[in-house]
């Protein structure tokens, strides 16, 4: 999945693996991931808790990516190395961690 480049992208570097440029969550992109977790679980109507988890990282990191550092190709991971999880983890929580950082600064204002 190829997400156009946006003025509102952000990019976060991360530790060992490169940098990566992200866009900002819109309404329209949640729904994307959803339908995106939908094809990576197969409609299975109650998943594992694993494959809750992986499906929803690969799901938001593939809808969410404008650019990835040279190398980075989630459908060519391999799933037998527990590297890959750890990736997986390390640049989904880098993502959500600035995706936070952006709803903190609404409530200070709004409390303020």
């Amino acid at each position: 999945m190829e997400r156009p480049a946006h003025a509102t992208d952000f990019t976060i570097p991360v530790d060992d693996i490169g940098t990566f440029r992200f866009g900002r969550r819109t309404l329209r992109d949640e729904m994307r991931i959803g339908a995106e977790y939908s094809r990576l679980t197969e409609g299975v109507e109650t998943p594992t808790a694993s494959l809750d988890l992986i499906a929803g990282w690969i799901a938001t990191l593939k809808v969410m990516t404008v650019e990835a550092p040279a190398g980075w190709d989630i459908d060519a991971m391999d799933p037998l190395d527990d590297g890959t999880y750890a990736k997986l983890l390390k640049v989904h929580a880098a993502f959500r961690q600035k995706e936070s950082s952006f709803r903190l600064g609404k409530e200070q204002a709004s409390k303020e």
